[in-house]
């Protein structure tokens, strides 16, 4: 029977009992009240919040480390907002769960559209529009369940369950995760997405006619000063980067030793894949004018078997990468990770988790972050125009 304490559905009135600036959590919170239910998770004394919609695919709308009044994290469409009782698709959120993978004959997203293409892309219902159900609420996990049918570009059929969990991070989490320590007055909001997948199919899914792969993004206002961090392993370069869309110059896209650097401005579409092989288990970002250092950390694994972007018939379709990180034209850049695609015989599960860490204060504070995690120091995190 699912438990769900009202003190942890927050209903507002749309309007609040103050005036929030525009881009603050206060009010994203109250829009998507007057819309439809949501679930939030509080920590910090307040400070520390999400907003997880079931209604909009169990997606993580936004966070914020600074309170109600606070600005919030994650890029928000908000014309689709304004129209989402109507549509419930392509509204953005800060975490989102898709399912891989995205190119080669045995991609969701073209639907048997021929030919394969950029202007033939289609995101499945069943991913982009449908409403997860909420199993349950704790203290500071939610739980979602959702049930799907999925057909890729060669026509093999999918039948699916997907659990998942997300969780809000506390600061003494925080730290046993990251194995770090920062002052008690600097800002955060770390949470976990835990996704499991289950092959409720009849049979096994194979290499031969296609798998699936958990796949977590989240969306970010871009800026001209949002730089990911990549602290490439085995002494990768840039030979052994996947670059899809655009062209990419040393403005956009630079090897600083071994850690890679990519402006997530959201002005110019291009994606970056990290094969495995270089792929490290956790990434950053950092966007100097809002204060804020982002970590990604996320369960790599050892399997050779990934998804790529790459938009076509392929003769490698399991070359893949771990870490694929997009940059749009219209505002936003993704964050993101890719679980392997593995074989699966029938009620089978396959388990992958995705964790957001933002902290925010002094340059100084942050950097000391950064050189512990990423190896790197933020001074040098910058690009030349």
């Amino acid at each position: 029977m699912m438990k769900i304490p009202l003190a942890f559905i927050l209903i507002l009135c749309f309007f609040g009992c103050c005036s929030p600036s525009e881009h603050s959590y206060q009010n994203l919170l109250n829009t998507i009240k007057s819309q439809t239910e949501v679930v939030e998770l509080i920590s910090n004394n307040g400070k520390a919040r999400l907003m997880v919609s079931p209604f909009h695919q169990g997606k993580i709308l936004a966070s914020t480390y600074d309170g109600l009044d606070g600005d919030y994290n994650g890029w928000i469409n908000t014309i689709a907002l304004a129209d989402t009782i109507s549509k419930n698709k392509n509204i953005g959120g800060e975490e989102r769960l898709w399912l891989g993978p995205l190119g080669s004959q045995f991609s969701f997203y073209y639907q048997q559209i021929k030919p394969i293409s950029d202007a033939n892309w289609k995101v499945p219902e069943t991913i982009d529009a449908e409403p997860y159900q909420l199993v349950a609420i704790e203290k500071d996990v939610v739980s979602l369940t959702k049930n799907m049918r999925l057909t890729n570009f060669v026509g093999t059929i999918f039948n699916l369950k997907i659990d998942r969990t997300i969780t809000l991070f506390n600061s003494e989490a925080i730290k046993q995760n990251l194995n770090i320590d920062f002052d008690s007055s600097m800002n955060f909001v770390a949470f976990e997405t835990k996704n499991t997948l289950t092959n409720t199919d009849s049979i096994p899914w194979t290499k031969n006619t296609g798998l699936i792969g958990l796949w977590s993004a989240g969306m970010y206002k871009g800026t001209d000063d949002s730089v990911v961090i990549i602290p490439l392993q085995h002494q990768g370069n840039l030979d052994n980067i996947y670059t899809y869309f655009g062209t990419l110059d040393e403005t956009r896209l630079l090897l600083k030793e071994n850690t890679l650097l990519f402006k997530g401005d959201g002005k110019y579409k291009t994606k970056i894949g990290i094969p495995p092989q270089f792929a490290p288990n956790m990434y950053g970002c950092y966007t100097k004018s809002k204060n804020r250092l982002t970590i990604v950390e996320y369960k790599k694994e050892n399997d050779s078997l990934y998804s790529n972007s790459f938009i076509s018939i392929q003769d490698e379709p399991y070359k893949g990468e771990a870490i694929p990180i997009y940059n749009n034209n219209k505002d936003f850049f993704e964050l993101e990770s890719n679980a392997a695609l593995k074989e699966m015989q029938p009620n089978e599960t396959d388990t992958h988790w995705h964790r957001v860490y933002h902290f925010s204060g002094s340059e100084t504070e942050l950097s000391e972050i950064a050189n512990a995690l990423l190896g790197i120091d933020l001074e040098d995190c910058e690009f030349k125009e």
